[in-house]
Formats: structure tokens, sequence, C-alpha cells
């Protein structure tokens, strides 16, 4: 009987037939037509019509309470951004659902083809991603999205959570090119389907947001054209000026930008304003960002007549909890005067309440005692000033940068009498400031900056760019610093300053330069500079259980002593140092940062634009100070803020200060309210003998 063989024609047909065979079958596999019919035409029309009806229809489990009037006005603008566009910035009460309204919001426009690229952007990158897996988990599991958008939720049902048959699913025989990544959802590519081929992304406020594209299904370029920005600070970067700052310029500049030319991007914001002046406050303001027609919006829109009463039921919960009754005896006292403690209260959600709770307007009441500063700024949007515990001494950033001359920048005001600067050296960045200073020992900071020169306005001691190592790379550290110092010195002590309009031209008569980090190289160029005569090396020296301050040290010879401050010689025979008092001369700037315009020894910085002085303002108040007691004397400790944020400008106005008083500027006592840092007299040494001699004389 003859055998098959690889050569045999009869075989070579088989073969065929089999992969033709598996062909079909793998073809079978991939293709998840034809689609199911829409269940309900009429509720998927309501939901085209209107965000409310599509969110209580295709989400009540999500949205099983009633809407507030905030909701409505949130849902209204991003109705109205989804469909027409325009730019709304809405701040609302902690706890207003406001992620799940911007992930519902995104997902309609997309499924009614509103909008073809939509991104949601969040406080942080874990954020953005919690976002999108409920997106995804609608898109694969919510039934009614299923039945009257089967377009979109079949073909991705149909890969039963195996993303990679995403590659090769087809729908009556055309590849649906859907992408499922941890970024984002492509949804799927349907003849006729107005969400064909849409883009759902999602990212942090400082991630990668920039240059976002696509191709769509015919080979068009798609680019956002709709952004939603969900509560896009935290409580950190909400307090820094710097942060702020850096994430106001991603949104008007990266994220407004995503459109592309000519394109104007739909945006809404949905906010909670933390502290006074933050990322929300300035989005809401319509002074400064008057295109996002910003509003607010509060929990309580006007609190009760009777707070007598609900101070009282407030004793009584705090007493309830203590005894372990865990308010019982409070809820009582509510149940029994409820008409009188309701009475001219008023709450913007009343279904809002918890479990145990009779309404919404116990409920926010209940809020606003356990925490009232916190109740104002995250229920009510309308945060406090900042504020520490008595005798706490700290710096408001956003009042220091309204501490403006009208002054340009390197000009010298007219009253001005000396000029002095202050280096404080770094192993990536050398710090500089330079202060104008009149007879009160007041005056004006006309320059600050950095060697090297920066090419952003806000950035980090951490990152900078460029860096020393930048600017001289084929030089050691100690090269690197030494070259640093030299042409920085070069720039504003060799420059010459002019008096505001017109006058003679003044020069730094007095630089110190911190020796605290490489103190040979800093005492070296000291010597070794073209400037010699200007330069001082300084340091500051703390008083501790174990230091004396330095206004109580014993004078030796040839040292010269000012307020907190000694011109010593060094005991290393490197050259004279100044020493000071660093906690004593902080103080002595806080009184001039906190002296009202008009008085003696009120410091300002240069020019009109409060946006220019951002950085340096959240330098100065950097640090905080509590009273302490030391070997009896009480002084102001001051000591870095626990998020250990920059603080080297703040280090450089202190040596200015410090510079001008070696210079033989005193303080004047008229200046302010109290002076911290005048040197304190020493008592008069009585010998032994002397008190013996009183003694007999008092008996």
């Amino acid at each position: 009987m003859p055998t098959k063989t690889s050569a045999s024609p009869n075989y070579g047909a088989y073969r065929e037939r089999q992969a033709e065979i598996s062909r079909d079958r793998s073809a079978a596999g991939r293709e998840v037509g034809p689609l199911p019919p829409v269940v309900n035409k009429r509720r998927r029309e309501r939901g085209r019509k209107s965000l409310l009806a599509f969110a209580q229809s295709y989400f009540p489990g999500r949205f099983f309470w009633p809407f507030s009037p905030a909701h409505r006005v949130a849902i209204a603008k991003m109705e109205e951004c989804s469909g027409s566009g325009g730019r709304f910035a809405l701040a609302m009460p902690r706890g207003s659902g406001k992620t799940a309204m911007a992930e519902i919001a995104a997902l309609r426009a997309v499924l009614y083809g509103l909008r073809r690229y939509v991104v949601i952007v969040q406080a942080t990158e874990p954020l953005a991603a919690k976002s999108l897996k409920k997106i995804q988990r609608e898109l694969e599991a919510n039934d009614l999205l299923a039945e009257d958008f089967p377009e979109v939720c079949h073909p991705i049902r149909s890969l039963e959570r195996i993303h990679n048959r995403a590659k090769g699913q087809t729908l009556d025989n055309e590849p649906t090119r859907i992408e499922w990544t941890a970024n984002g959802v492509t949804l799927p590519v349907v003849k006729g389907s107005k969400a064909s081929g849409a883009i759902l992304y999602v990212a942090g406020i400082t991630g990668a947001v920039r240059g976002l594209s696509a191709v769509g299904p015919g080979g068009e370029v798609l680019r956002p054209d709709m952004v939603i920005i969900d509560d896009p600070q935290t409580r950190e970067s909400a307090k820094s000026p710097s942060q702020t700052a850096e994430r106001e310029a991603i949104v008007t500049d990266d994220i407004l930008g995503l459109a592309g030319p000519g394109t104007e991007m739909a945006a809404v914001m949905l906010c909670t304003v933390i502290y006074p002046g933050d990322l929300s406050a300035k989005f809401l303001d319509r002074d400064r960002h008057p295109t996002w027609q910003g509003e607010r919006t509060r929990m309580l829109e006007s609190f009760p007549e009777r707070m007598d009463l609900w101070d009282e039921y407030a004793e009584t919960r705090r007493q309830s909890f203590r005894e372990g009754d865990r308010g019982k005896r409070s809820a009582a006292f509510y149940a029994e005067n409820r008409a009188e403690m309701d009475r001219g209260g008023v709450v913007s959600w009343p279904e809002r309440m918890k479990d145990g709770e009779l309404s919404g307007l116990q409920s926010a009441m209940n809020l606003y005692y356990d925490n009232p500063r916190g109740f104002r700024a995250e229920y009510q949007n309308d945060p406090e000033p900042p504020g520490g515990a008595a005798g706490v001494k700290e710096h408001d950033p956003r009042a220091l940068v309204r501490r403006l001359s009208g002054v340009p920048r390197l000009c010298v005001p007219v009253e001005a009498t000396r000029l002095t600067a202050m280096i404080d050296c770094g192993g990536k960045l050398h710090w500089y400031a330079v202060v104008a200073w009149d007879a009160g020992f007041g005056g004006s900071v006309i320059d600050y900056g950095t060697w090297p020169r920066q090419s952003r306005a806000m950035f980090a001691r951490s990152d900078p760019r460029p860096s020393l190592a930048d600017v001289y790379p084929r030089l050691s550290e100690t090269q690197r610093a030494y070259a640093g110092l030299r042409d920085l010195t070069d720039e504003i002590l060799g420059r010459t300053y002019r008096r505001d309009r017109g006058g003679e031209e003044m020069r730094v008569e007095r630089c110190l330069i911190d020796a605290g980090w490489e103190s040979q190289t800093v005492h070296q160029f000291c010597r070794q500079s073209p400037h010699a005569g200007v330069i001082y090396p300084s340091k500051g020296v703390g008083r501790t259980t174990l230091r004396t301050g330095v206004s109580e040290w014993r004078p030796r010879p040839g040292e010269r002593a000012g307020p907190h401050w000694r011109l010593t010689t060094s005991v290393t025979e490197r050259g004279r140092m100044v020493q000071f008092d660093p906690d004593a001369w902080k103080t002595w700037l806080w009184e001039m940062l906190t002296c009202e315009p008009g008085g003696r020894g009120y410091l300002s910085f240069y020019g009109s634009d409060s946006r220019a002085h951002e950085m340096i303002s959240e330098h100065v108040a950097a640090e905080s100070a509590e009273p302490v007691t030391i070997r009896g004397n009480s002084f102001d400790k001051w000591a870095v803020l626990p998020h250990n944020p920059d603080n080297d400008w703040l280090d450089t106005l202190v040596g200015c200060a410090v510079a001008a008083s070696v210079q033989g500027l005193a303080w004047d006592s008229g200046a302010a309210a109290g002076d911290p840092a005048k040197p304190r007299e020493r008592p008069k040494t009585v010998s032994y003998r002397e008190m013996q001699q009183k003694a007999r004389a008092g008996r």
C-alpha cells in the first residue's frame, strides 16, 4: 500500500484545507458581530439631551441621593462645556461627588460623540489611575450601558477582560482597534457609531500632559478637545506658592494648549478651596481668570439663629462621646429642640447626612463643631487666613508678595543710604540678595537670584537647570564653588546701582558669604577675591543648652561687636569673619516684614508685580518660630517647617541685614513695636569681696 509523503499532491491539499479551516476558526473567534440592538432608545435619547438624566438613568448606584442645587450647577456647566465649549471653575464642598460627576460627564461626552478626545486631570497620578479603572469597569460591567450602547460595550465585553485580544478583534470583518492601557481607553471603531475611535485619557496634573495626540479611524490626527480638571491640588501643593504657581502654569499653558493652535479647549474645573490664594482660589477669581467664570458653593448657606442652643448641643455631644454614649444624648437634645435649632439654618444639600443624624443641618453643624477652621475651608470654600498658636511667629507668603516698592529691579529707592548683599553657597547653586537700606533700618530688596541663572520662574534647590556642575563641568566640587563665587561677585559687586528717578550711582559696600558649607573654600575666596575689601565670610551660630548667644560672648582683643553679631578673628588664621545669632536676626527680619506700610523699618520688594516674588516669599515663609527659654533667656527659636521647604533666600535676607549692621546702620527704636535684635546689656560683674561688703552694710 503506498504511503503519503511530504511530496504527495494529496497531502499538500490536505494541509491547505486544514490551514484554511484554522484561519476560519481564528477569524470566527476574533469576529464579535453582529451587534445587539439598542434596548431602550428613549432612555438613550434622554441621556443625550441631559447629563442629569444620563447620570440618574445609567448610574443609580453612584447617584442614589437627590442632587443639590450645587450639583445641578456643576452638571449644567459640564453639559454646556461638552456641548458648546467654554471654561468653567466651580468650587464644591468636600465629599460632594465631584470625581463621580467628572467621570460620568467624560463618559457621556465620548459615548454620544459630543467630544472626540476627553482628558480627566487629577491632583496626582494614582488618583488619575483610580478614575480610569472606574470608567473601565463601567464600560465592562454596567448592564444598562451595555443595553443602550452596544456599539461600544459589546466589543469591550467580548474581550472578556483579556485585553490582548483587542489587537485581533473584528466587527463585520473590520478591526475594532480598541486600546486599553494604564492611561486611557480608545473606544471601538464601529461604522456608523458616533463614539467610533473616541478617546478617554487620564493624567496627574504634574504628569505627562503635554503633546497628547492620536490617529483617528480615518487617519486624521486627534487632539484633546475637552478637559475635566478634578481637584487639581493636594494640601501640600495648596500651601506652597511655588507649587501653586507651577500648577497654574500647567493649566494655562500646557493643558489649555493641548487642543492645538486655532482651537479653544473646552474645560471644566471642579475644586475645593483649601487655603486663601491657593490654586482653586486663583481660578475662581474672576479678575485673575475671567474666562473661567468661577463660582463657589457652600454646604451651609446660612447659620442657624439659635447658636446658643447649638453651643449647648455641641458641649452635650462632646460629653456624650467622652462617656461612651456615642452622641445619643446630644441627638435626643436636637430632636427635642429641633424646631428652634433649625430656625434660620439653610443647607445646600439637605439629604446629606450620616447614620444616626436627623437632618442635613445637624450633619453640617457636627462637621462645623468638630473642626471650625477645616469646615470653613473644606465645606464652605471660604478658608480663614492661616494663623499659628499664641507666641508663634510665621510669615504669610501671600502677604509678602504684596509688599512692593514700585521701584524697578536694580534701582535704589531715593531714601536708601547704603547697599548690602549676602551669598548663600550651595553644592548645586549659589543664592544671593541685594538690599537697599534707609536710615530707619527699613528699605527694599532690589535684587535677588541664583548663580547660575535659572531658566524657570519656579524651581527647587534639588533640581536646578542649569547647576554649577553644568556650567563648570570639568571642575571639582570645591573648584565649582570657587568659580561660582568669582563670577557671581563680579556681577553683583562689580555693578553700579543707579538711584531711582536719576541721581547718583551706588555700589554694594558690604557683602557676607556664608561659610557654613565648604568653609575653607569660602575663606580662601574672600582673601583672594578682587572684592576682598567688601567681602566677609559669615556663619550663623545659634543658641543651645550648651552654647550661649553671640551677644553674651566675652570680647576678645581686635574684635568688633554689634547687636547679636561679632566680627571675630579666626583661630585658624583664615582671617576675619562675621558670626551672628540667626534666631535673633530672623526675628528682627520678621519685624521688618510684618511692619505696616508707612512705618519705619518697613521692608519691601522691588517692582509692582506680586507674581514676580512668589518663590522668594515661599523661602521666607519656610520657617516659623516658637518662644523658648534657655539658661534663663527667652527668645524665638526658628526652625524649618515639617515639609522641609527651601529657605535659601531667607538666609540671604538675614545676611543682608547683618551686613548693614556691621556697616554701622543702627536699629531705630521707633521703627517697630519691639527691638528683638537689640543686644542685651551684660550685667555688671560683682566680686566676692563686694558681695561681702554689701552684706555687712545690710546688717
